[in-house]
């Protein structure tokens, strides 16, 4: 299995020649297929997201895609917000927000963490439903138990070892049991607009055990948090897997950081090698 998880393409704040290196990186991959965890666009207009569509449609390759946070119309159209905040997602991206994608080996299913609203003033954060979270669980327990088991969702759960002043998904015990019970091996991230791969302990379900987490830097967005933009390529099987992470070197994408996981002899656990 080998996918490409690019997140955080930002279009309205996009470094103009970005979008041509990225397409081009990616179809020298050779993914199975392309996972896209949200933040499309900027301020999600409806021509941000007319350059994303463009942008997507310039691959052809299989591609799971989930929205994040800033494809909500932002606070200065509060109308649009409240009453029809997945308009502009749903006519030009997709209609599922929360889109499932299998081959032999391979289950991939999405989730939508980004909210219209909340009791804080910072709307950026993001949660799963109670339904959310039970539909995870029953989707990813009616997966075939020998393919590695991939969730797609823009909030990351956990920090990367330098820690960040953004909020990590809410809900943090019901959205780790709810992983633990849908049997997930990987959850695939964004946000933080940094990169990084980690084991991450999840508790509930009839025993607590480990799964790996990956996020990424945005991709081509020049709404950069201290490092260069970049993408993952993500290869292995339920057994293991490797995180290749690759950099803008201000001519190409090139390889960085590499984190190799394997599964425990008990088949729970998953460990850095």
């Amino acid at each position: 299995m080998r996918l490409v998880h690019i997140s955080d393409l930002h279009f309205g704040a996009v470094s103009p020649d970005m979008p041509a290196f990225l397409r081009d990186a990616v179809m020298a991959a050779e993914p199975e297929v392309v996972v896209v965890s949200g933040d499309l666009t900027q301020n999600g207009r409806a021509r941000e997201f007319e350059e994303a569509r463009t942008f997507l449609d310039s691959i052809p390759i299989p591609q799971l895609v989930v929205p994040g946070n800033h494809d909500v119309p932002r606070w200065w159209v509060i109308w649009e917000r409240f009453r029809r905040p997945w308009r502009h997602y749903r006519c030009i991206v997709q209609e599922d927000l929360e889109p499932v994608w299998t081959s032999p080996g391979l289950f991939v299913m999405g989730t939508n963490s980004a909210r219209i609203a909340g009791w804080h003033l910072d709307w950026s954060r993001g949660r799963l439903s109670h339904h959310q979270m039970a539909r995870m669980v029953k989707t990813g327990q009616e997966a075939d138990d020998n393919a590695l088991k991939v969730l797609v969702v823009h909030h990351p759960p956990a920090a990367p070892p330098q820690g960040t002043r953004r909020h990590l998904i809410g809900r943090q015990r019901e959205f780790s049991q709810s992983v633990n019970l849908a049997g997930v091996d990987l959850i695939l991230a964004g946000h933080f607009h940094i990169s990084y791969a980690q084991t991450l302990r999840l508790s509930g379900g009839s025993a607590a055990r480990s799964c790996v987490l990956s996020a990424v830097s945005t991709a081509i967005s020049h709404r950069l948090k201290g490092e260069p933009n970049g993408f993952h390529i993500i290869e292995g099987d339920a057994h293991e897997l490797t995180v290749q992470a690759s950099r803008w070197d201000g001519t190409g994408y090139t390889p960085g950081k590499k984190w190799r996981f394997h599964r425990a002899a008990d088949k729970r656990d998953w460990q850095e090698a």
